[in-house]
Order: structure tokens, then sequence, then C-alpha cells
């Protein structure tokens, strides 16, 4: 949405999540925290809108949807707006896909249909006085195929070259491969525990290279992967997880009831899915090598109370049809097929015909204004008495959006 249809500098903005949440996750938490607050979501609202409000317009005019639905909190409150503009009623949804710690940015009042995963979203929902009859918790949604028959854990691990009864430990660093996955294999394999690993280091190819290369030296057996499409596979094969604290891959474990240790998280972002994790006694948190290795020696040992418990548990929270529910709520905003959809109405073809009229001069602008700025500091045109006139309108230097407000 904002590579294609955003202005600089949102634009380049929404590229920065990845290498922040990688190289300086404090300073993402930081941002995190000081915007989750009302007053900066409205100031930040106010500065993005004219950069991204064309190109809503446009998507909406050119795909004519029945139904939107936004997965991202930054673009709930511009959708809104944007429904205003356009002037006509379409359904209009979000699905939150933070566990706990939800963001204010999150809840934008004019939201026809709010999904949230957990009680605890539901809750901060409700606190900001937003209408209860809008609000449906249905899980967090996971990829459909977690919801099919896999073979049983021995045939597994035989498939993926395995020891039969020897607890197997899967690793995962989301789809970047971030959350210390090198520093957990190595203590793991100095700790020489009775297990054998499976590793996936997502798109990280440095990593994947440096274990494939290491491999031969560690004190455990380890299969290495990469980025892979057989999550639920490989996850049914595994007796542990170890992962950060990742909302998408803490409920992709508990569809299938994988005990969960911890080993990070994002600041701000997923700190209260730590909290989801312990206070459900689905898992535990091992920020360090030390505790990491103390957990998994609990949880390995034949007969343990504590994987029992978690196992248990996780069967009793999961949501595995979760994204089939959300489908069905989608669907069940459609339009009947009796009734004319909003898009062949009159009003909307004026609406359309309007606000085409408006984006196009929008566009005349856009590509004029910066040819006639150049000329203008160059001091070529300044002896034409029609660019003085120009100049003193002061064209150069009126906001984009002016078309549009």
């Amino acid at each position: 949405m904002f590579e294609e249809y955003s202005h600089f500098p949102l634009r380049e903005a929404a590229k920065l999540y990845g290498p922040t949440i990688r190289y300086n996750p404090k300073l993402y938490g930081e941002v995190f925290r000081q915007s989750n607050h009302a007053t900066t979501v409205n100031a930040v609202k106010t500065i993005a809108t004219p950069m991204i409000m064309n190109g809503l317009l446009r998507l909406f005019t050119t795909v004519q949807p029945d139904i939107i639905v936004s997965i991202h909190p930054m673009l709930n409150h511009v959708t809104v707006h944007a429904l205003q503009e356009l002037g006509l009623h379409i359904p209009f949804l979000t699905v939150v896909t933070d566990l706990v710690s939800v963001h204010y940015a999150w809840f934008a009042p004019g939201v026809d249909t709010y999904i949230v995963p957990t009680e605890q979203a539901k809750k901060l929902y409700l606190k900001r006085g937003l209408d209860a009859k809008r609000v449906h918790m249905l899980g967090m949604p996971i990829d459909p195929k977690f919801t099919l028959k896999v073979d049983e854990k021995e045939r597994l691990q035989q498939k993926f070259g395995l020891t039969s009864g020897l607890p197997v430990i899967l690793l995962i660093g989301g789809g970047d491969g971030a959350g210390g996955l090198q520093a957990a294999v190595r203590a793991i394999s100095q700790a020489r525990l009775p297990v054998q690993l499976l590793v996936v280091t997502g798109r990280n190819k440095r990593l994947y290279t440096h274990l494939q290369r290491t491999r031969a030296s560690l004190h455990v057996n380890a299969t290495i992967f990469g980025f892979v499409q057989n999550m639920p596979e490989i996850m049914h094969t595994a007796d542990v997880i170890i992962t950060k604290a990742g909302p998408g891959t803490i409920c992709e474990a508990l569809a299938c009831h994988l005990p969960i240790i911890l080993s990070g998280y994002v600041p701000g972002q997923e700190e209260g899915n730590i909290d989801y994790v312990t206070s459900n006694k689905v898992g535990v948190l091992a920020m360090d090598p030390a505790t990491l290795v103390d957990a998994l020696r609990r949880l390995v040992i034949p007969g343990s109370s504590e994987l029992r418990l978690f196992v248990e548990n996780a069967k009793n929270l999961s949501r595995p049809m979760a994204s089939f529910d959300i489908a069905t709520c989608i669907l069940g905003n459609l339009p009947a097929s009796t009734e004319i959809g909003i898009w062949q109405t009159p009003l909307s073809q004026r609406r359309k015909r309007l606000l085409s009229s408006r984006m196009r001069a929008a566009v005349r602008i856009r590509r004029i204004r910066p040819a006639i700025s150049k000329k203008l500091v160059s001091g070529t045109l300044m002896r034409n008495p029609v660019v003085r006139r120009v100049r003193h309108l002061n064209i150069g230097h009126r906001p984009h959006n002016r078309i549009l407000e």
C-alpha cells in the first residue's frame, strides 16, 4: 500500500520496520511507546494523510471494492478519511494482528467492524469507548494449512531424517531470521543436551550459510532450513519450539499444540505477547542462554509434567480455524445479491466523475509545479512578466493536496 500509493517520505519510512527491529529494536520500542497516544496518532495522521489520500482514492475508484479490509494500524484512520471524502458507504473492516500490545492507531472511529485476536485486545477496544457491537473476538488469522491433517509425529521425524525417541527442538527466527538463533543453537550445543534440532533461518541467507558451515562441529544433530513453505509439518515434528514473541508464530505453535520458549521480542509491539504465553501457561521466557538451557532441560526430561501442562493449555488456547471465522465475518458484510452494488448507484457515478476530475487536476499540478519551480530558482524565466505573476501567486509553494482540501 505504502509502496504503490503513497508519496515520499511516507513511502520510504514504511520500509524501515524490518531493518529497525533487527538492528535497533530499542529505538523501535521507544518510537512505539512515544507514539501510542491519541495526540501523537492525530499528529501523524495530519502529516501522513496528504501523502497517501490521492493514492487511496485512485485505488478505490479503480478497484471499486464492495468491502475494504485493513490489517495495518497506519491505514485505518486515513481510510476512514478517504471514505468520507468519497461519500460512499463501503463496509470497512479492520483485522487486528497484534495479540495484546495493540497500538492506539489500530482503533479508528468510523470503522464498521473490528476483528481482534484476544480478550486483552477487545478490552483495549472497549476502553477507547467504541461501539461494543462492532468488535468480534475471533482469533489470529494464520495459514489455513494449519487446519489440515498431517502424518503422525514418528512418521514426520522419519521423513526429516531424525532419530526416533530423541526430543526434537524447533528454532525459528521469523520470516527475516531475527531472534538470536545463532546464540540459541550455540548454547544448546555447548550444554550437550540430549536433543536434536530443526532450525529455520527464514530469509537470513547469511545465517543459513553460517549454520550449514558449522553444523558438523555442533554437539547435537541439527537440520538447517532457510525460508520454508511446510511450516505445519515442521512444527508437528517438534516437541518444543524456541522463537521470538511474534504473534503469528505463537498462534501457529498453539495450533500445533507446541510448548513455547520465547527467546526474544520486539520492544513495545511484542511485550504483551510474553505475558500472553506465560500467563496462559503455554510456555516460558528465556532471554539468556543459561535460562534457555534450564527451560529445555525441564521440558525434555522423560514424563515432564511441565511439558504436558503446556501441551494441554495450548490445545485449549489455540484457534486454528480463526482465518475461516474471519473470512465468514468479512463475507457477511457483502450486499445481498438482489441489491444494487454501491458502485452502480447514481450517487457513486457522480462521485467517481467528480473525484476523477479532481485527481486529474492534482496530477497536472504536480507535473507542472516542479518544472516551474526549477526555472524560477535558476532565474531563467524571471524576465518574463507572466512567470513573475506565477511566483507572486506562490503556486510553487502550495501543498500538493490542495485540490482535495
